[in-house]
């Protein structure tokens, strides 16, 4: 289970390997061969005692064209010695395999995107000895999926996408809808993917604010499987008013009936979010 930023990002494509394949085709137009079938590979690529280099993922893949290396490299920041790292790697990888490898850079900001898309190279100025072109997906270019239907039809590729997003102040958009999709889920299943996106957040508000979510739809699940409501909109009105409860939020008689009685899932799930932070019941209610 990763459990930070930097390594939520690339062990992702561990859990999903076709989500290498998605990813380029739905986020940067590249034809990249369908994965049949992959093996994770050992990332330590040591050469002498005093020589490390250690690449955070690396998966060799059979695709419909045949074998291939794929390298998996978050960034944050700007960092020129990671181009001479990055040449390492992929030269190290094609001679000892044989077979084409493919650098990957995912980052959570826009100017290390940009520095990642700029010539990327080794040797004098004049006239370089040696170019890189990565693959780089940044918030500039990845999708920060706010619609549920949307979320629902890739839930791994939105994961990914709100972890690449993690910087984005509008990023508590995206929460609610892929907790829906996540709630479509088996509840195991779903369950590893909040707690990976709960790791990849990082600490601080955004982290707290998915896990109060988080809490919210594990309750949801809970009150279903106990046959306490029937189906998705009584289970999240329950929880709405369960959470009000618990914070000793008032509520009148006609608050409560006008959750209870709310057939919209969506308007349901826009009160469970401000049921965390509100003061008072107006808040939940205010446009």
């Amino acid at each position: 289970m990763a459990k930070i930023p930097h390594e939520a990002l690339h062990r992702i494509f561990r859990e999903d390997p076709g989500l290498f394949t998605r990813t380029l085709r739905r986020v940067l137009a590249v034809d990249f061969p369908e994965i049949e079938e992959v093996s994770v590979l050992d990332a330590e690529l040591m050469t002498t005692s005093v020589l490390e280099r250690r690449v955070d993922t690396i998966l060799k893949a059979e695709t419909t064209a045949g074998s291939h290396l794929l390298v998996i490299e978050p960034q944050t920041e700007p960092k020129d010695e990671k181009i001479r790292s990055w040449a390492y790697y992929l030269s190290y990888l094609e001679n000892k395999y044989e077979i084409p490898a493919s650098l990957l850079i995912l980052t959570p900001k826009e100017r290390t995107a940009r520095w990642a898309r700029e010539p990327l190279n080794l040797g004098p100025r004049e006239q370089p000895s040696m170019r890189i072109f990565p693959h780089v997906c940044g918030p500039d270019n990845m999708p920060l999926i706010t619609d549920a239907e949307q979320a629902s039809e890739d839930v791994v590729f939105s994961v990914l996408a709100l972890l690449a997003n993690r910087l984005d102040p509008n990023i508590e958009k995206a929460f609610q809808p892929l907790a829906s999709a996540l709630d479509t889920l088996e509840p195991r299943t779903a369950s590893f993917w909040y707690e990976y996106t709960e790791g990849g957040l990082g600490e601080g508000c955004t982290q707290d604010l998915w896990r109060n979510i988080m809490k919210s739809m594990r309750y949801v699940s809970e009150t279903r499987r106990e046959g306490r409501a029937e189906g998705r909109v009584e289970a999240l009105a329950e929880a709405v008013i369960a959470i009000l409860d618990d914070r000793d939020i008032a509520l009148r008689q006609t608050d409560r009936q006008r959750i209870q009685s709310c057939k919209d899932s969506k308007m349901l799930m826009h009160w469970l979010l401000r049921a965390h932070s509100a003061d008072k019941i107006d808040d939940l209610f205010d446009n």
